[in-house]
């Protein structure tokens, strides 16, 4: 375990002796990822003597002062040394060589990477015996093209005002934005949905001790897991090796704390008080004036030997209690959220000699958060008794366990078992209410006591296990190769459905829709929606991956590696409708010294990264969606109560111009009923009908080049040039209308009374033409089979989103008084497609949103996408004021996100059936991100560290005190970008701010360590 005295970091003799012991240790550096796995790094060292030759044969000792195990090496003909897989943190080393002086030093080693150093070999005489110290000098990684950050948690919190979550740590890294506030989770789920590199929020990966918490229903984030339990975290933004896949976003790659040979013991409180919160101003959605927030937790942490330097345990428990209260004009209502939940982890760590460790790790994030409602006025009187109430729950016990062997200098082999599991469910206490919505007039508002739409439960469960291995040899130069195989087993049980068997929307008929729904303009109608979704889906992602880092010689280093993943989904009766093999990701790469003193580096690389279809694919495959109109007697906005009239059908309207169809069983009107849309009718589709025959995983490819210059042993600078380019997307998308195509222009009559808009939505890579069989057989025929259908009868775009960026970094070390580290990122994200998840309408269905459905809807869609930020400035840093007091800042500055206008398609009857979801207006063209843009977001972060004075044998004791948004500024940063409402009529809250940024807040808390 680190030793929790380093939250005394504010002690400026402290600092110094990292900094002189561990060559200018920060805390946070470049990543450092080389062929090494999720939870080690390693050590590559050249010894050299005075005149810079090198020293073969060179006897060398790595001790572990955390852990006290010793791994014995010795150097080659080029004066090298390497050890890989050994756990992170300082370690001593003793070099000795004939003819020169023993020398003795430390060197820190930090997760996914090879540290590299030199050290000097200063000749002595036989008669002499001396020791050196001081010769390490830590060098510019030239075995490595992974970019991001690499944090030590106990450093950043001790040194930088930061959420203490994994999103705040991620999005300090350059070509980090932060997504969507739809994305998140009212419960808590789903950490870390940032958009890295371009990509959407649902397109990244997280580990924790080598287990993948991704969630892999959604793809939106990993486990909730204390900050306090993090080590290290490191981000992975592009450039990565191919042992990590999955993501064609970023990886996030956390090691836990661990025990070490010194009983140690922490108290650690946090308390953001409302008191000291600002509020934002009203929008249109909220009254932002009566919000209210505020959380406090207590994390006791312990951890030491069970045997000295060999069986070691650290465990962690957080007391938390979070509430925070809203006020909802459109909803009507005035609601607290609340949740108390406590947290527990262990780990453990043996090393049966020093070469074989093993580990266990074991946590449990499970919660309960419960959201009560009350009514509101939308100025300021609040109900007293509650009207509705939520509960959600969140989270799940996972464990991993791992062994690392040190079998020779040449050979090391790792092998590792864990299984994670996690629950994202919505539950309302009263699933028999419907949820009703009143948007006569063009604003949509709650009424009525139901506060859930859908009563959703969500369980997920992922095994895995893996072996890899480590071998080094010399062929025309230096060779490290790194290989792998691994397996995770997924199940999902996923139900969702409407509470009160419906959801219900009421809407004044508009002059443009009056034919549609044979009322006249001014009438009143409600719209029902049945959903009854789910059950339990599995599936299997497998890879094997090859990596070789190559020093071909003193100057260039080669990254050479391939990786093929195989993915895998059942649908809801075991059959397997999506087999995806063979799916080859190259990694290349290359480092050059280009002036041979290894202070500048010069780099490049290319990859590809495929990421699995979400389970939810297979979730949605027996839907029962179904939609239909009525006419609205009555509707009472206090109850939700309401009285139907006629229902909409073919006898009194031309609802068949949006697609409505026969109703099936389970609708609201009669079986057989013309009056429906169908989104799904409740029947297992075929899983040999659900995808195209040619289907292809989801990939981008990935180009890199960059420089990086030291300076002086304080200063690095550095500039990165990446593109990144979407190549295959599997999308969901209605074959109907391509299908009653198809039955035209081969002469069968009949097929639209089967196909009648959302009847067959097939998983397969737009844009292209496709062979799929059909899922009922075609008219006239007994069974189903095969089609062709063309690139024309399908009428798709290809999907397409190209980044590119231009970041420039600097860093100056903290030495003990002051560092700073920024970052500038120039990039342009445009295309037609966000990725997994659609910010325009906030949806989570990964994979499967509505963006593909219907060809109208791709209309007018190119443009600068939702995580497009043209401009990113990034600075952080602290200052040692005194002995006792540290100051840290901590500052970021985005450009706007760009907005069109979207509402309801004026050609595509499919299209306009889903509302205001086409890039059109009022009839007119609007292309995506072209009408107007949020504000500018500055968001200044002050922090201060105080080292109280304590005496001998009471500990360290540290106050904590960040100021977050310190100025109180108040940017637009999510607007309403639907022009028209669902009906057609103009919106009159078009353009209008939806949130603003987090306002002005205070954060205070102690860390006191023995």
């Amino acid at each position: 375990m680190q030793k929790f005295k380093r939250a005394c970091l504010g002690s400026t003799a402290y600092a110094l002796a990292i900094v002189m012991g561990a060559g200018a240790v920060v805390p946070m550096t470049a990543s450092v990822a080389s062929a090494q796995d999720y939870t080690s790094g390693g050590i590559i060292g050249t010894v050299t003597d005075e005149s810079g030759n090198p020293v073969s044969g060179a006897q060398v000792t790595l001790t572990s002062q955390a852990q006290g195990f010793s791994r014995e090496l010795s150097t080659g003909e080029s004066g090298t040394f390497r050890a890989t897989l050994l756990p992170q943190g300082v370690y001593h080393v003793t070099i000795s060589a004939p003819g020169y002086a023993d020398m003795a030093d430390t060197v820190r080693i930090q997760v996914g990477g090879l540290a590299s150093y030199t050290f000097t070999a200063v000749p002595t005489s036989e008669t002499e015996t001396i020791v050196v110290t001081g010769t390490a000098v830590r060098q510019m990684q030239f075995q490595q093209t992974t970019s991001g950050l690499n944090v030590d948690v106990e450093d950043l919190v001790a040194m930088l005002p930061v959420g203490r979550n994994i999103e705040s740590v991620i999005e300090l890294a350059p070509t980090v934005v932060s997504s969507d506030r739809d994305f998140r989770n009212p419960g808590g789920g789903g950490a870390g949905a940032a958009a890295v590199g371009g990509s959407s929020a649902a397109e990244n990966a997280f580990y924790i001790n080598g287990l993948n918490i991704t969630n892999f229903d959604t793809y939106l984030g990993g486990a909730t897991v204390p900050f306090d339990f993090y080590q290290t975290v490191e981000v992975k933004s592009g450039g990565y090796p191919a042992e990590f896949g999955r993501a064609t976003g970023g990886v996030v790659n956390a090691v836990t704390k661990s025990g070490t040979n010194e009983f140690e013991f922490g108290i650690h409180g946090n308390w953001s008080p409302d008191a000291l919160q600002s509020d934002s101003p009203d929008t249109y959605r909220f009254r932002n004036q009566l919000a209210e927030s505020e959380s406090m937790d207590l994390i006791l942490e312990a951890g030491g030997p069970i045997i000295q330097d060999r069986l070691f345990f650290y465990g962690l428990y957080q007391a938390r209690d979070t509430r925070s209260e809203s006020a909802s004009i459109l909803n009507g209502s005035y609601s607290v959220l609340e949740s108390d939940d406590p947290f527990f982890g262990i780990k453990l760590d043996g090393y049966l000699t020093d070469d074989h460790h093993f580990e266990v790790t074991y946590f449990d994030t499970m919660r309960e958060s419960f959201l009560t409602s009350y009514s509101f006025d939308g100025v300021d009187e609040i109900g007293t008794v509650p009207v509705g109430s939520t509960v959600y729950e969140n989270g799940g016990p996972s464990y991993v366990a791992k062994y690392t062997g040190n079998i020779s200098d040449a050979f090391t082999i790792s092998a590792a078992y864990g299984v994670s599991e996690d629950r994202q469910s919505t539950l309302a206490s009263d699933p028999d209410t419907s949820f009703v919505v009143d948007q006569r007039s063009g604003t949509a508002m709650r009424v009525g006591p139901q506060t859930t739409r859908n009563n959703d439960f969500n369980e997920t469960r992922r095994e895995f296990y893996r072996i890899d291995g480590d071998v080094f040899f010399d062929f025309m130069g230096e060779h490290h190769v790194r290989l792998g195989y691994e397996v995770e087993q997924l199940s999902l049980t996923h139900l969702l459905a409407r509470t009160g068997g419906a959801d219900w929307a009421a809407f004044t008929v508009s002059a443009s829709t009056e034919d549609r729904y044979g009322l006249p303009a001014g009438s009143e109608i409600i719209r029902g929606t049945t959903g009854r979704f789910g059950g339990s889906v599995e599936g299997e992602n497998s890879a094997f991956y090859i990596q070789d880092s190559w020093d071909v010689s003193d100057r260039l280093n080669l990254q050479l590696g391939l990786r093929n993943d195989h993915f895998q989904m059942q649908n809801l009766i075991g059959e397997v409708p999506v087999d995806l093999d063979n799916n080859w990701g190259a990694r290349l790469g290359f480092n050059y010294d280009v002036f041979g003193d290894s202070g500048t580096r010069l780099y490049g690389s290319y990859g590809r990264y495929f990421i699995p279809p979400a389970l939810n694919m297979s979730f949605r495959g027996a839907d029962l969606y179904v939609a239909e109109y009525f006419e609205l007697v009555s509707l009472d906005t206090t109850t939700g109560a309401f009285v139907l009239g006629d229902v909409r059908d073919s006898s009194n309207s031309n609802i068949e111009s949006i697609g409505a169809s026969a109703c099936p069983a389970g609708a609201i009107s009669p079986v057989g009923t013309v009056a429906c849309l169908v989104f799904g009718n409740g029947t297992q589709e075929p899983a040999i009908s659900k995808t195209s025959q040619d289907l292809r995983a989801t990939y981008e490819d990935e180009f890199v080049l960059g420089i990086e210059h030291a300076l002086n042993d304080d200063w690095t600078l550095g500039a990165r040039a990446v593109w990144r380019v979407l190549g295959d997307v599997s999308e969901d998308v209605a074959i109907d209308d391509a299908l009653v195509a198809y039955c035209e222009e081969n002469g069968i009559a009949g097929c639209a009374d089967i196909w009648f808009g959302d009847y067959q939505y097939v998983i397969m890579n737009p844009g292209e033409a496709i062979d799929v069989y059909t899922r009922d057989p075609l008219p006239g025929e007994t069974s189903i089979r095969q089609i062709h259908l063309t690139e024309e009868q399908l009428n798709l775009p290809v999907a397409e989103r190209d980044y590119a960026a231009l970041e420039l970094t600097f860093e100056r070390a903290f030495d003990g008084v002051w560092g700073l580290r920024g970052s500038y990122v120039w990039s342009s994200s445009f295309g037609n497609y966000e990725g997994t998840v659609l910010s325009d309408n906030g949806q989570t269905d990964a994979g499967t949103t509505i963006l593909y459905d219907h060809p109208g809807l791709t209309d007018n869609a190119h443009g600068f996408l939702p995580n497009h930020r043209r401009h990113q400035f990034k600075l952080w840093g602290s200052y040692q004021i005194t002995d006792d007091l540290l100051l840290g800042g901590n500052l970021a500055v985005t450009s706007p996100r760009l907005y069109g206008c979207r509402g309801v398609h004026p050609t595509d009857a499919a299209a306009a059936a889903y509302g205001a979801s086409s890039w059109f207006c009022q009839g007119q063209p609007s292309r995506r991100g072209s009408e107007f843009e949020s504000d500018w977001e500055t968001r200044l972060d002050l922090s201060a560290r105080y080292a109280v004075p304590m005496g001998d044998n009471r500990g360290d004791l540290i106050l904590r005190a960040d100021v977050f948004n310190v100025l109180g500024l108040e940017a637009g940063v999510d607007y309403d970008e639907n022009g028209d409402t669902s009906a057609g009529t103009p919106n009159p809250n078009y353009g209008a701010v939806r949130r603003y940024q987090a306002p002005r807040s205070v954060r205070i808390g102690f860390d006191w360590t023995f």
